[in-house]
């Protein structure tokens, strides 16, 4: 009977042990798997602050896009401006600095997008004169907001 109590005892022994080592294994694996849940949670907020930065990219981008002037040379000293945008543009004003032509219309209620007007705009030797046209508008058709403006390099 000593036999039979000392082999259930080292056997009660074993199994123990073999518990033990099971619940470390387990307690090791949940570790794990927190771990992998923050890196996972950390890599979802990272992904959503790229995405949140491409997005306010985007948003800007087309904001730039809405009124988009340029100044094309279109001959001896003509030059067109033209709104390459997506939206028109209301209140147009453009300020040659002293290259245009005295009667020339220089602003406009609305500037559509695709319209493109003629300038006749000539570069002097004129040291104090400006080299470039500034052109102003608003993006509301009522001007109720900030006024835009970009400058243009000239002839």
């Amino acid at each position: 009977m000593t036999v039979a109590a000392f082999v259930i005892s080292c056997l009660g022994f074993v199994v123990a042990c073999v518990a033990a080592w099971y619940g470390r294994g387990q307690k090791r694996a949940a570790e794990n798997a927190a771990a992998e849940s923050k890196r996972s949670a950390d890599a979802a907020v990272a992904l959503a602050e790229v995405e949140a930065a491409r997005r306010a990219d985007e948003l800007a981008e087309s904001e730039r896009r809405r009124v988009r002037f340029v100044l094309e040379p279109d001959g001896r000293d003509r030059y067109l401006l033209r709104n390459v945008g997506t939206d028109s543009a209301y209140g147009v004003h453009v300020n040659t600095g002293g290259m245009g032509v005295q009667d020339e219309v220089t602003d406009f209620d609305e500037f559509e997008s695709d319209r493109e007007q003629r300038f006749f705009l000539v570069s002097t030797y004129d040291p104090e004169q400006e080299e470039h046209i500034v052109v102003t508008w608003h993006y509301k058709e009522d001007r109720s907001d900030e006024p835009r403006s970009v400058k243009l390099l000239g002839p």
